[in-house]
C-alpha cells in the first residue's frame, strides 16, 4: 500500500493547523483495516460521475458484509455484485467501513473491477481513523442489503428533513479529490451538533478536533462540492443534502501538531467551522437497515485518553 498522497488543498489545512508533521506520519498508517472492514456492519461507498455528481451507496446488516484480504499488491476488498448497478465506474469508488457499536472505522479507496459474482476494489488508499465522536449503534438484520431503495426529492423546508437534522447523531460526509477520488468521513456528536437553516439554505456544524489529516476539509478547500448523508436510526432512510461548502480553521492553538491524537479538557473540542449553501435536499429511501442503540457503549470524545481513542 503506498502512502496517502495529500493534494495542495489538504496541506493548505493543515499548514493552517500546524499538523503536517502529524499527517505526514499518518500517511503510511493503515492499520487494521482487513480486520475492520470484515467486521463492518455499515459500509458507505461513493463515486464522482461523468458529469461530476456524487453517487452514493449504502451496504448494511451482519457482518461480515464483505471480504477483505491482503494481497502481493496490498488490500482487496470483494463486495456483492449488485453494487456495481448502483455507483457509476467512471472514476475510483472511496468510502468507509464502520461498526459504531465498537467504534471502529477505516477509509478506503480503489478502481472497482467488476467479476463473475463480485466487485473487487484493489485499495490504492486505506487508513484506520481513531474511534472519537461515534454513536453506539448496531445494524438490525441478517441479510446484506444495498441502498438507497430510492431517492425521493424534497423541498429544503421538508418538515421530514427539518426533523431529521435536528436530531441526527451519525451523518457521511461526500466529497472528491481533484482528481475525482470520492472520499467519505464519519461526522458526529450530539443531536443539534449539525445547525440547519432551511430558510436560507444553510448547514453548517463544527469540526472537532481530530487526526490533522484533514483529508474531507482539504477536499472541500479544493473542490467546494459536498454530499451530507444524515441517518435516521428508525427508518435506515436518510437525508442527503448536497451543495457547496466553505472550511474555516478556528483552532487558536498553534504548537507543532506531532501526535495524531491528544486528550483535551472538554469532550468536543473545536478544530474548524464548516458553513455550507445547500441547493438540493432528497430523502434517501432505504438507505441502510434500520440501527439500533447499544446503551451499554458510550460515545468515545476527545476528553477520553490517547488508549481508549486510538483504534484497538
Amino acid at each position: 500500500m503506498r502512502p496517502v498522497e495529500y493534494h495542495d488543498g489538504q496541506r493548505e489545512v493543515q499548514c493552517e493547523a500546524n499538523s503536517t508533521k502529524a499527517a505526514d506520519k499518518l500517511s503510511t498508517w493503515v492499520g487494521p483495516v482487513i480486520q475492520y472492514a470484515n467486521e463492518a456492519d455499515l459500509i458507505v461507498l461513493a463515486s464522482v460521475g461523468a458529469d461530476g455528481a456524487l453517487n452514493v451507496a449504502a451496504l448494511s446488516g451482519r457482518a461480515p458484509l464483505v471480504s477483505a484480504s491482503e494481497t502481493d499488491g496490498g488490500i482487496m476488498m470483494h463486495t456483492p455484485l449488485e453494487l456495481a448497478d448502483r455507483l457509476p465506474a467512471d472514476n475510483p469508488w472511496g468510502g468507509i467501513v464502520i461498526n459504531p457499536a465498537a467504534a471502529r472505522r477505516s477509509r478506503v479507496a480503489g478502481t472497482p473491477v467488476r467479476g463473475a459474482n463480485a466487485v473487487s476494489i484493489p485499495f490504492t488508499t486505506a487508513f484506520t481513523n481513531c474511534r472519537k465522536y461515534i454513536t453506539p449503534t448496531a445494524s438490525t438484520g441478517d441479510d446484506a442489503y444495498i441502498g438507497p431503495i430510492t431517492t425521493e426529492p424534497r423541498d429544503l423546508d421538508d418538515p421530514w428533513i427539518i426533523d431529521t437534522i435536528a436530531h441526527g447523531e451519525t451523518a457521511f460526509l461526500v466529497t472528491a479529490t481533484p482528481e475525482n477520488i470520492a472520499d467519505v468521513s464519519h461526522r458526529g456528536g450530539p443531536p443539534g451538533f449539525l445547525r440547519y437553516v432551511p430558510a436560507s439554505g444553510e448547514i453548517g456544524w463544527t469540526e472537532f478536533l481530530g487526526d490533522g489529516m484533514f483529508v474531507s476539509t482539504g477536499n472541500i478547500r479544493r473542490r467546494s462540492r459536498f454530499a451530507l448523508l444524515v441517518l435516521d436510526f428508525v427508518s435506515g432512510d436518510a437525508v442527503r443534502l448536497d451543495g457547496d461548502a466553505e472550511y474555516t480553521n478556528v483552532r487558536t492553538d498553534r504548537h507543532e501538531r506531532v501526535a495524531a491524537l491528544v486528550q483535551a479538557d472538554e469532550p468536543f473540542p473545536v478544530q474548524g467551522r464548516i458553513v455550507a449553501t445547500v441547493d438540493r435536499a432528497a430523502r434517501l429511501e432505504g438507505f441502510c437497515l434500520p440501527r439500533v442503540r447499544v446503551e451499554r457503549r458510550t460515545r468515545i470524545t476527545s476528553a477520553d485518553s490517547t488508549a481508549v481513542q486510538h483504534p484497538q
